[in-house]
């Protein structure tokens, strides 16, 4: 079992059955502050039904999840730190650009004066400085994807975000990911069933198959 110390979030005995069907067998993974985690597998391994249990989106049959010290393995998704990205970039169409990114810390209560000097601080960590007054629709998809990441809070939760895209948008766009991530300095967990995407993008990566991880490592050590 990982030790929890220094670990910012930490999945301790993670079972998931859906009827007799287990999809999750006993997850035992501790994550650290401002690493980035693949979890890689065919489809049905079970690796998106534990984003999903991690997101507070699914329940998990047993065990714990702590994040940051707080156990928050009941907790409903609006109380998790989290932002989560799908195939699409999961924008509010109807709210601005600087809308969309203090979104999350409004949530958390953050002061107004607060909200906008992070806002743009943000816009200008990931490229896109004085873009706040525009909505999504006028943003190409490279720049949703990095108001996106702008967006995220203490976790950024990422499912398969770039499977439908063409190969050189993807490359291009995981490339950005990860470069966003590191100054950003989010802790990021994207599943994928692509081998040379989590190889090229993650710190760790999280082997998984039949509902069980079969391998944790760094990308050489896992090639």
């Amino acid at each position: 079992m990982d030790n929890d110390d220094g670990s910012f979030l930490a999945l301790r005995g993670i079972h998931k059955r859906f009827g007799a069907f287990t999809a999750l067998g006993s997850i035992d993974l501790s994550i650290r502050q401002g690493e980035f985690v693949c979890f890689l597998g065919p489809s049905g391994c079970g690796k998106t039904t534990l984003l999903r249990i991690v997101a507070g989106l699914e329940t998990q049959t047993a065990g714990r999840i702590v994040q940051a010290g707080r156990d928050i393995s009941v907790a409903p998704p609006a109380e998790r730190d989290y932002g989560i990205m799908f195939q699409s970039y999961a924008l509010f169409p109807n709210l601005t650009v600087a809308q969309n990114v203090a979104y999350g810390l409004v949530n958390r209560r953050e002061g107004r004066a607060r909200v906008a000097a992070r806002v743009e601080e943000l816009l200008h960590l990931v490229g896109l400085p004085g873009s706040g007054p525009k909505f999504p629709a006028q943003m190409s998809g490279g720049q949703q994807q990095r108001i996106a990441l702008a967006t995220s809070p203490g976790l950024l939760l990422l499912d398969e975000p770039l499977s439908a895209l063409d190969a050189t948008v993807r490359v291009h766009l995981r490339n950005e990911i990860r470069s966003l991530q590191r100054s950003l300095g989010v802790t990021t967990i994207m599943v994928t069933h692509d081998q040379e995407e989590a190889l090229s993008v993650a710190d760790r990566i999280v082997v998984m198959n039949h509902g069980v991880i079969e391998q944790v490592g760094t990308p050489m050590q896992v090639y």
